[in-house]
């Protein structure tokens, strides 16, 4: 049986806010923008941005499994996980979440980030006055089941089968897709929860 422990990701986790630019259609490094991130969590590649490298943005510079999260707007709380390592720099509207290798993985997170565990705190930290606010301040009150490194690689392993089914289009027909997806949706919220200790 795995050891886990409930923290607060303000406990295991680093939060950095992105750079403030104007995007252009051509330049040094990819502009990532909160509109960039897809309703599951993956860099959209269409209509991608840019801005030049300079000494101070070269400071926001992403690496692949970097985690960015949406603060603002229609599409807060939403998390990506960068998929490699192109230059990109992440945009001010986005929050570069890092968290302590030692306890936990980003690619765990990133699975929680996408449950319902993840959505209904978000819902109910979020500021809701104008626009709609996901800053750091109520990203470090949420509350994550954190399992051994070891749990959470084997965790990751499944979840990622099942992420790479719903998003691969050429491997199945729409109702296959859809009947995949809810498949992912119910096994990562049960992978994801864990009985209280007694």
């Amino acid at each position: 049986m795995f050891g886990y422990v409930t923290v607060t990701l303000g406990e295991v986790a680093g939060f950095t806010y992105g750079f403030t630019d104007k995007a252009k259609d051509s330049g040094d490094a990819r502009f990532i923008r909160i509109t960039d991130i897809d309703e599951y969590g993956h860099l959209n590649m269409a209509d991608a941005r840019y801005i030049d490298l300079t000494t101070e943005s070269r400071k926001y510079l992403l690496h692949k499994g970097d985690l960015l999260m949406a603060r603002t707007g229609a599409t807060y709380g939403k998390t990506l996980y960068v998929p490699n390592d192109e230059p990109a720099v992440y945009a001010s509207f986005l929050i570069k979440i890092t968290p302590n290798p030692k306890i936990l993985m980003n690619r765990y997170y990133w699975h929680f980030a996408q449950s319902g565990l993840y959505w209904d705190q978000a819902n109910k930290l979020v500021s809701t006055g104008g626009q709609p606010q996901f800053n750091s301040n109520a990203l470090k009150q949420v509350k994550i089941t954190v399992p051994s490194l070891e749990q959470q690689r084997t965790i990751i392993e499944l979840l990622d089968r099942f992420d790479g089914i719903c998003n691969d289009l050429s491997s199945g027909l729409p109702a296959e897709i859809e009947a995949r997806q809810k498949q992912y949706e119910y096994y990562r919220d049960k992978l994801l929860t864990f009985k209280e200790k007694v």
